[in-house]
């Protein structure tokens, strides 16, 4: 995987860096005495531990392909390290309270979304961030026919670089990640759906910066509106925070390693994650998105429709058929688990009906067809909760006769 023109550029500067500190020496002459001579300069300059140790990464990397190329006996970087006194951690996970601020913001209460940010992508940025752990600019650069679905799982985001205009970090960056139920509760769907009427990209009010981030201008927003509008002024808090969230997240519903490793793009240190297929099974990360939660954070106020997820084939019994609708019991843990609920699904859609009540409790369906389900309710009530209950105690549904 070639690098980004901006990396190779970055990279550049930090060897240009290091050649004027030791007066433009030949590769040759250059000693591991000079790289460390040139890590206590910069720490002396007041630049962080971090931002020092990635220039001497910078340099190990520039090393290894002189090494490689003959140009140089070993690599003088090899070894050098910052001292453990001034490791500090650049990045940390937003804390509860954080995210309740945020996302009970102006963006999120008011419709705040600046053009120059990139308006629908200032809202939908972070959530997305929260419940997936991707990068910002793996985000930033979707197009709508990265939104995919995948029959009996759900909706996934495809993070490809297979566009031109799109970039990873590196190979085990591209993988799929299925889309959370909250982020379909919030519209996330519906979204995609409208704006791939007028647009192949997810985000087509994002601009490119200078060094060609589709995600530039957003973050720099972001990190103002942190600082100065939500007043979360801890310099560790970015964007990028969220994906530290996440993995926090992932650890505390016991999520395993190598699949919240393989939602966020991580490369696991077991060798035997080396061998097969490089797109890890979509199942287990379905399985792996409905466990995920995030405590203490309640999203109620941005939900658009129903937060029951759409339920799968394996999880319904049907019990009837009639006019093109399928009417089924769930076997899988309900809301409300008190109330008989039948399931009815029509061309796609589903929907809840309480038996007792006669009520829609999630879920949508033509109004014609709801008409003649809640119909079929009231005259087969009896026979609908008697099989409920067998169901209940044995696993096998009662079969019930159709609306004729």
């Amino acid at each position: 995987m070639s690098r980004r023109e901006s990396t190779t550029e970055d990279y550049g500067r930090i060897f240009h860096e290091f050649a004027n500190c030791i007066n433009y020496r030949p590769l040759g002459d250059i000693s591991r005495r000079d790289v460390i001579d040139f890590r206590d300069r910069l720490i002396e300059k007041g630049q962080s531990p971090i931002t020092a140790s990635r220039k001497i990464g910078v340099l190990k990397t520039i090393f290894l392909t002189a090494v490689d190329h003959e140009l140089m006996s070993a690599n003088p970087a090899d070894g050098v390290r910052m001292h453990s006194k001034t490791q500090v951690k650049q990045r940390i996970a937003f804390a509860a309270d954080d995210l309740v601020r945020i996302f009970n913001s102006a963006i999120y209460t008011e419709g705040f979304v600046p053009r120059g940010a990139g308006r629908e992508a200032v809202y939908w940025l972070p959530l997305l961030a929260l419940f997936t752990g991707a990068r910002v600019e793996e985000l930033a650069q979707l197009l709508v026919e990265n939104v995919q679905y995948v029959p009996g799982l759900g909706h996934y985001l495809d993070i490809t670089d297979e566009a031109g205009h799109a970039k990873l970090k590196n190979v085990a960056s591209r993988r799929r990640i299925p889309v959370h139920q909250t982020l379909i509760t919030c519209g996330f769907l519906d979204y995609a759906a409208e704006i791939g009427k007028r647009s192949t990209f997810l985000f087509p009010d994002l601009k490119s910066n200078p060094r060609g981030r589709l995600a530039g201008y957003f973050t720099n927003f972001f990190s103002h509106y942190l600082r100065g509008t939500i007043g979360i002024s801890d310099s560790r808090k970015v964007f990028h925070s969220f994906r530290h969230t996440f993995k926090d997240a992932c650890r505390a519903v016991g999520i395993e390693e190598s699949v919240h490793d393989a939602l966020t793009g991580h490369t696991g240190g077991g060798v035997g994650r080396r061998y097969g297929n490089e797109q890890y099974p979509l199942a287990p990360l379905f399985e792996a998105m409905e466990r995920y939660e995030v405590a203490g954070l309640d999203l109620s106020h941005l939900y658009r429709k129903s937060c029951l997820r759409q339920l799968r084939p394996a999880e319904l019994r049907i019990v009837s058929a009639f006019y093109g609708v399928l009417l089924a019991f769930s076997t899988a843990k309900m809301r409300d688990a008190e109330k008989t609920v039948i399931v009815a699904m029509y061309q796609g859609a589903q929907a809840g009906i309480d038996v007792e009540s006669n009520t829609l409790v999630f879920g949508s369906l033509a109004a014609a067809k709801l008409m003649l389900v809640q119909a079929w309710v009231e005259i087969h009530r009896e026979e609908i909760l008697a099989s409920w209950i067998a169901g209940r105690h044995t696993g096998n549904y009662l079969q019930l006769d159709p609306l004729r």
